[in-house]
C-alpha cells in the first residue's frame, strides 16, 4: 500500500472516531432530554440545534466506510459483467463519486465566507454556523479522498480471470480456512 493511501486511511479513521463520539453524545443528549421531559416536564434548551450539529459531525464517518468498502453494493447487473468490465465500471463510478464529493465539499466550504460575513448563528444556542459548515465540507472532501483510495485499492488488487488462488480451485478449502484450528497449513499448500 502506498504512503498516500496509508495517510488517507489514518485521516479517515480519525474522522470515524470523531463520528463515534458525536453519535454517542447525540444518544446521551436524547436520553437526557426524554427523561427530563417525562420526569420534570422540561426539555433541554437547544436540543434540536445541538442534534443538527452532531449529525453534521457524524457525517465524517462516510469516508471511512468508502475506504473499507462498507457500503451497500447492488450488484444485480454489474456482478454479471466480466471482471475487466466490472473494474472499469468501478473506476468510472469512482470518478463520478469523486467529482460529486469534491464539488459538494468545495461549495460548502465556499459558503463559509458568506456565513462569517453575515455572522449567521443558531437561534437558541447562539453558536456561529460556519464551523459546522467547515466540518461538513471537510467530511465531503475526506469522502473524495476516500473514493480515490478505494478505487486505487481496487485497481492495485485487481486479479485477472486467469489468476486463480487455491480457494478458487477448491471452494471447500475456503471453508476449512475459516474454521482452521491451527493444525493444518492450507495457505502453504502442504496440508
Amino acid at each position: 500500500m502506498s504512503i498516500v493511501a496509508k495517510i488517507i486511511k489514518i485521516i479517515t479513521r480519525i474522522f470515524l472516531y470523531i463520528s463515534y463520539a458525536s453519535i454517542s453524545v447525540l444518544a446521551l443528549m436524547t436520553v437526557i432530554d426524554v427523561v427530563r421531559r417525562m420526569v420534570f416536564n422540561r426539555t433541554l434548551t437547544g436540543v434540536t440545534e445541538y442534534s443538527q450539529i452532531l449529525l453534521i459531525i457524524s457525517m465524517a464517518s462516510m469516508a471511512h466506510a468508502l475506504i473499507e468498502g462498507r457500503f451497500i453494493g447492488v450488484g444485480v447487473l454489474v456482478d454479471r459483467f466480466p471482471k475487466r468490465l466490472n473494474i472499469a465500471v468501478e473506476v468510472i463510478m469512482g470518478a463520478a463519486s469523486f467529482a460529486f464529493f469534491a464539488i459538494v465539499g468545495t461549495q460548502i466550504i465556499k459558503e463559509i465566507g458568506m456565513l462569517r460575513f453575515t455572522n449567521k448563528a443558531y437561534f437558541m444556542i447562539k453558536l456561529p454556523e460556519w464551523p459546522f459548515y467547515l466540518a461538513l465540507g471537510a467530511s465531503f472532501l475526506a469522502c473524495a479522498l476516500g473514493t480515490i483510495a478505494y478505487v486505487y485499492d481496487r485497481i492495485v488488487n485487481f486479479k485477472s480471470k486467469d489468476e486463480k488462488t487455491i480457494f478458487d480451485e477448491n471452494p471447500d478449502l475456503a471453508i476449512l480456512a475459516l474454521t482452521d484450528d491451527g493444525d493444518t497449513n492450507i495457505v502453504g499448500g502442504d496440508g
